[in-house]
């Protein structure tokens, strides 16, 4: 979110020049070939430590390193415009520069947006993905006497995520049988789907139904 607050500066000062040389007189100077070299350098650079940053944000599913690759990201389309905008500009649109710096920070502002977007909803609680319940059911689904899930809570933190669930079980099994299976249950979830650090499952016998008149009876 540090990070968002960044761009959203770069975004504002790159908006406010652009528009003051396009529509409110500022001086527009026609930039020199250095610039097309140093747009060609910072492209083959950006690339590479994006790829690099990215890849590392996702192996451990790190908000911030990916937010940052986000930056990264951010700086090839700002490369990429600097370098049309100063061959345009040396063909005698002078004011081409400063509309490919408008263009930039329009840039800046998306990418800003999608990762202020990303990490509020992690921290409000975002619903699970499709993705990560079909994994979920198919481990579930592949052990003996367990028959589907339900109820399916994912809180992020980060890098990781704790996860709470229903899981059906065979209503034959006897409460031992039940317990170990559980655990087993638990314990296969969190050794196959790296995000998931921690699981509390919930033994439902399939096809019964919680009877809340048990409650009064108590």
């Amino acid at each position: 979110m540090i990070i968002v607050i960044f761009l959203a500066f770069v975004a504002y000062e790159i908006l406010t020049e652009a528009i003051n040389k396009l529509f409110f007189h500022g001086t527009i100077q026609t930039p020199n070939y250095l610039a097309i070299i140093m747009a060609l350098i910072g492209i083959v650079v950006n690339i590479a430590m994006t790829r690099y940053i990215m890849s590392i944000g996702e192996n451990i599913n790190s908000p911030a390193i990916i937010a940052d690759a986000k930056h990264q990201q951010t700086d090839i389309f700002s490369c990429i415009a600097i370098l049309i905008g100063v061959i345009l500009s040396h063909t005698g649109y002078p004011f081409l520069d400063p509309l490919i710096g408008l263009v930039i920070g329009i840039i800046i502002v998306k990418t800003a947006f999608e990762v202020g977007k990303n990490n509020i909803n992690n921290i409000m609680g975002k619903l699970p993905s499709d993705e990560i319940i079909e994994d979920i059911e198919k481990i579930v689904k592949s052990i003996d006497n367990v028959y589907g899930i339900h109820n399916v809570k994912i809180n992020y933190f980060g890098s990781y995520a704790l996860l709470a669930l229903h899981v059906d079980v065979n209503p034959e099994l006897s409460l031992i049988e039940s317990h170990n299976l559980i655990h087993y249950t638990q314990n296969r979830i969190k050794e196959e789907i790296d995000i998931i650090e921690y699981v509390t499952a919930h033994a439902c016998p399939l096809g019964i139904k919680y009877d809340p008149i048990y409650e009064k009876k108590q």
